[in-house]
């Protein structure tokens, strides 16, 4: 539970993409540390689609989403359909609000399977192994979440 109630809370959507063993990271020059790509949630998305734009957006990379889905759920007539169950949601205070952030395993598809670049408020990208974290600045909880992925 969030320390503040009073502040605002955002939802926003997050990939860890793995491939080979490795994590892809984006260096966030604002908070001086390196985190998933992904971002806020529009108005008009779902988790899923503001994770897929947030991707294609900071990494030039095209994702889909790793994980369970209980099509047995959905309606057509009823126009419900089933998300994604994400890996981990977290709330998290990002300077003067927090980030409900809905955190999902993604893997690279299509011929490009490798980061063209970043843009905003990162600097660089790269794939990260497990010892690799050892050597690069997370936020402490970040670096416990990532050591869990990759260990799995």
């Amino acid at each position: 539970m969030s320390k503040n109630n009073d502040l605002d809370k955002h939802f926003t959507a997050s990939g860890l993409i793995v491939e080979n063993g490795r994590v892809l990271l984006l260096y966030h020059k604002k908070l001086g540390v390196w985190l998933y790509p992904g971002g806020h949630i529009e108005r008009n998305e779902t988790p899923e689609q503001a994770l897929i734009r947030e991707v294609k957006e900071e990494t030039g990379l095209d994702v889909e989403i790793i994980g369970e889905k209980d099509g047995s759920l959905s309606n057509v007539d009823s126009d419900v359909s089933v998300l994604f169950s994400p890996y981990v949601f977290l709330c998290e205070l990002v300077g003067d609000h927090y980030h409900n952030d809905v955190v999902f395993l993604c893997k690279i598809i299509g011929d490009n399977k490798q980061p063209l670049g970043a843009e905003g408020e990162s600097v660089d990208i790269k794939f990260f192994s497990l010892e690799d974290l050892n050597d690069i600045k997370l936020f402490p909880n970040f670096r416990c979440l990532l050591e869990k992925v990759l260990k799995s």
